[in-house]
């Protein structure tokens, strides 16, 4: 690789010795504090053998090549340590190696900063290998970002310059990223839709978006895709979860066994959803499965209900419901039937083949909105959550959660009931050891008509709150009460029970959440069916239906994911992917109260800064 060359003032022995000397000592020369899980320092053998590999001809250069080849390498501290021996400068290089670091610290906001200082044109005509590696790093941050078409533009844009064989796998990851883009979310940016390619892609998103719930017709309007497009990369060749359709049209399960507790109401409510989609695809001419239908509410019946369905020949299972159950399924060392749970068992265990789990599970709701949280900027979080052994779990995920992304939690506190939210406030903001202070001072003083007003603390950027609608239209009251109105809230679903009050919401106004598409969106084809087979029930209610919509969906798509685990499906309850262990992912939509109003957050919003409560809300809270 190419660098621009400079003078340097170190033959490269003395400097290979100053970092061997550093690593048995000083760390890097940035002084700021570091808040990130500590990361080993590197050894003198990491280090020569990083500086062995850098084949640059000039000292400098070879100290960033070998940076480069450390940080693509997942050495961190390595990297670290190679970009602290060096000057600033503005060669390409030491900003890919400054983007690299950034992205490894998961700040994927100064990773596109470094990017963007690049002269990419140049960089195209001079050096296409850098060229390369900074538009393939750039559209990692900009998907982390969740700014989809922007990350699928650099990767269209690299196509143009790949060999036949890189194309394939590139144009792999082109479909992956725009399929996860949420339904809707890659369009009205006609800025950024400036090639054939890049028109052509979101095309044939168009087209495998209408037809997602119908697999034969979309293998019909692929193919009047491909004709229209003929000149285009993917017409050459789909996307390997494209190309798997034929198949899995051809495999697809004929007959189905549901299992569920119709006598208890989530049971109820996902069958709701489960047979609203099949009759749907029904009234649309679709060819269904047979569906046979399993009454699990009798206590310890699962096993022996899920032996039946296998005996009576199901080719695909879908349930039970039940945690206990799932786990006794886990137990087993084989299932003899391809089985969709509709719970997850204990993490970390290893499941026998055909098991795939799917559920509403909290842990992909924790981790989405400290992702949001983290890419809108902030760094140290305080936590509140209910008091009670069923929230412990909840706190102290989105704790070790935060702290691997390299987040800090300054402080957290539990509340009981609405009688506590003052006191759980006071604490979590610290206003009670500024009252303590206060106090103390005052006892000092000869007299007693000092007027004092609490200062909060002001480590607190974001605060994470697991609340309902109700507790929050208190909460976040309260918390202006107390000085902190300021302090942006990342909240769970629960804070939203798909009421559209928009007098009674104004209190939870500047809160940014994540929810299913089913509450928050009106694209569902199958939104107004269901709609008008069931009345509208509240958040609950309406999430565990979208979850018996995504399990019917999913019945003739596993073997999609399981092949092609880059596959994304827009489902009613997110979009779904499948994970290593077999469980379904969820990344749901982002969204904020404004005016009472929920508004769906645009494409790349939280990148773009902090988000704070709307303008003139304090006030508005302390009249």
């Amino acid at each position: 690789m190419i660098f621009q060359r400079t003078r340097q003032r170190l033959p490269l022995l003395f400097l290979v010795a100053g970092l061997l000397a550093a690593c048995a000592g000083n760390g890097p020369r940035d002084s700021r504090p570091d808040t990130r899980a500590s990361v080993p320092g590197p050894d003198s053998a990491q280090l020569r053998s990083f500086l062995d590999r850098a084949s640059a001809e000039s000292e400098r250069e070879r100290i960033i090549e070998a940076g480069l080849l450390a940080a693509e390498a997942g050495e961190l501290a390595v990297a670290r340590q190679l970009l602290s021996s060096i000057d600033e400068g503005d060669e390409a290089g030491l900003r890919l190696l400054q983007a690299k670091i950034a992205q490894l610290d998961n700040d994927s906001r100064s990773a596109l900063f470094h990017l963007n200082q690049l002269d990419l044109d140049a960089l195209r005509e001079n050096e296409t290998d850098t060229w390369l590696r900074a538009l393939a790093l750039r559209s990692e941050a900009h998907l982390a970002t969740e700014q989809y078409l922007a990350a699928a533009r650099d990767r269209v844009n690299m196509g143009q310059e790949l060999r036949a064989n890189e194309r394939i796998s590139n144009n792999n990851r082109i479909w992956q990223i725009l399929t996860s883009a949420p339904t809707g979310t890659v369009s009205g940016r006609d800025a950024l839709v400036d090639s054939y390619e890049l028109r052509g892609w979101l095309e044939l998103l168009n087209v495998n978006t209408m037809s997602q719930d119908h697999i034969e017709d979309q293998i019909q309007r692929i193919d009047q895709w491909r004709g229209r497009w003929a000149q285009h990369s993917a017409a050459q060749q789909l996307p390997d979860s494209l190309g798997f359709l034929v198949e899995l049209w051809e495999n697809r399960p004929t007959r189905i066994a549901l299992l569920l507790p119709l006598q208890q109401a989530a049971g109820r409510a996902v069958s709701q959803g489960f047979m609203s989609a099949y009759y749907h695809s029904l009234s649309d001419d679709q060819e269904v499965p047979e569906v046979r239908i399993y009454d699990t509410s009798e206590p310890d019946s699962s096993a022996a209900l899920y032996q039946q369905a296998s005996e009576h020949g199901a080719d695909l299972i879908i349930g039970p419901l039940d945690k206990d159950a799932v786990r006794a399924l886990q137990s087993r060392g084989s299932l003899p039937v391809p089985t969709l749970a509709l719970n997850y068992g204990d993490e970390g265990r290893i499941n026998p083949a055909n098991l795939y789990q799917f559920g509403l599970a909290p842990e992909d709701e924790i981790r989405q909105a400290a992702s949001m949280a983290w890419h809108a900027g902030h760094r140290n979080a305080s936590v509140l959550t209910p008091a009670g052994g069923d929230f412990q779990r909840i706190h102290d995920h989105f704790v070790d959660h935060w702290q691997s992304l390299g987040g800090t939690v300054v402080s957290d506190a539990r509340y009981l009931d609405r009688d506590s939210y003052s006191d759980a406030i006071r604490s979590l903001m610290a206003i009670d050891t500024s009252e303590q202070r206060a106090q103390r001072v005052l006892d000092l003083l000869p007299r007693n008509t000092m007027e004092f007003t609490p200062r909060r603390r002001q480590d607190v950027d974001f605060v994470f709150l697991l609340a309902s609608p109700g507790q929050g239209r208190q909460i976040i009251p309260t918390m202006g009460f107390h000085y902190a109105g300021d302090v942006p809230v990342f909240a769970m679903p629960s804070i939203y029970d798909g009421s559209n009050d928009t007098v009674s919401n104004r209190d939870l106004d500047g809160i940014v959440f994540t929810d299913a598409p089913w509450l928050l969106a009106n694209s569902d084809p199958l939104l107004e069916y269901s709609r008008q087979t069931w009345p509208r029930s509240s958040g609950p209610v309406e999430r565990l239906r979208a979850m018996g919509v995504d399990a019917y969906r999913l019945h003739s798509r596993l073997a999609q994911l399981h092949n092609y685990p880059e596959t994304r499906l827009q489902g009613a309850t997110g979009t779904l992917s499948l994970s290593d262990d077999g469980s379904i992912r969820r990344h749901l939509l982002g969204a904020r109260f404004d005016n009472g109003e929920v508004r769906i957050l645009a494409e790349g919003e939280l990148a773009s800064g902090l988000l704070l409560p709307p303008a003139g809300w304090i006030g508005q809270l302390v009249e």
